[in-house]
């Protein structure tokens, strides 16, 4: 093997590492909203990756009103999907989780199907509301950023839109994590997580907690709606392929663990980079599930399991 084989092989290995890095960070944005969701609720949203097309085509109206770059959606999306995830969850699905409850005899379990069928059903309701108001036709959010990229060396660059992702991933990590360790309402939520027989009597009010929790978590998924409408184009039924991505980065970086879901999805864009470049890209799918069973057979409750 010469050097030149050599210089090019620790590139492949390089531009596979930095690129599976910035992908990881996209998927970690789009599964915080779930690992959220089950930390606090114990509840899987089966809907999560509807939502997340929801708020792309939610940016894509804004878009259509006032003709300004696609980031700056994010400041009418944002709030409109923290008052629906508030809404659903005050409104249905803390009334569902309730009537499980009484129907098994249990106080704090809110994994039951009633809530998962509940939010199932959403999911083909969201769908077939996207086909009949924006057909079925293939959507994109067009942005600058995705025609530019940062030269780190002669033969290494970084996607700035994917860097822009990472960023966005860490800062919202960040951001989540201050929330619920340095706040009023982040202790309330976790006090209610922890045991929601106890937080009534210490003067919190557990329906109102939870649905904060969800307003959060459909808040972050609209931030991950408009990155996915950024990246790649979209279309109504979309949805379940990015609750797959989601439940692959949750099960890698372990349910309820916010730091597990950047470690998760840099682990699976990684491997899915890497499997691509040296084997074809039809080996991403391959070395991504492949990782997954590994993690499930080695360590099932995920590497950060909280």
């Amino acid at each position: 093997m010469t050097d030149d084989d050599v210089y090019w092989a620790l590139i492949d290995v390089a531009n596979g590492l930095i690129s599976g890095t910035m992908l990881g960070g996209y998927y970690a944005i789009i599964a915080i909203g779930l690992t959220l969701t089950f930390g606090v609720m114990r509840l899987v949203n089966l809907a999560h990756g509807d939502w997340l097309v929801f708020s792309a085509y939610l940016s894509l109206v804004f878009l259509s009103l006032v003709p300004i770059s696609p980031l700056y959606t994010l400041i009418g999306v944002v709030p409109v999907m923290y008052g629906v995830g508030y809404a659903l969850q005050r409104l249905l699905l803390n009334r569902v989780s309730v009537q499980a409850m009484e129907q098994k005899g249990m106080s704090t379990s809110f994994g039951l199907m009633s809530p998962i069928l509940v939010t199932f059903g959403m999911s083909i309701v969201l769908a077939q509301g996207l086909l009949a108001g924006f057909s079925s036709n293939t959507q994109v959010i067009r942005n600058e950023l995705s025609y530019s990229a940062i030269q780190l060396s002669e033969d290494l660059s970084v996607s700035t839109l994917r860097l822009t992702f990472f960023c966005v991933a860490v800062a919202i990590l960040v951001l989540t994590a201050l929330l619920l360790r340095a706040t009023h309402v982040g202790r309330a939520i976790r006090a209610a997580s922890d045991d929601a027989e106890i937080a009534p009597l210490m003067g919190m009010r557990p329906a109102r907690i939870y649905a904060t929790a969800s307003g959060i978590s459909l808040a972050i998924a609209g931030v991950a709606g408009v990155m996915v409408g950024m990246t790649r184009p979209f279309q109504p039924f979309d949805g379940p392929q990015f609750l797959l991505v989601a439940f692959g980065v949750v099960i890698l970086g372990g349910m309820g663990s916010l730091a597990g879901s950047l470690v998760g999805g840099i682990l699976l864009g990684v491997v899915q980079i890497l499997a691509g470049t040296y084997f074809g890209p039809s080996a991403q799918l391959v070395g991504g599930y492949m990782l997954i069973l590994a993690v499930l057979a080695l360590k099932p409750q995920g590497l950060f399991a909280r």
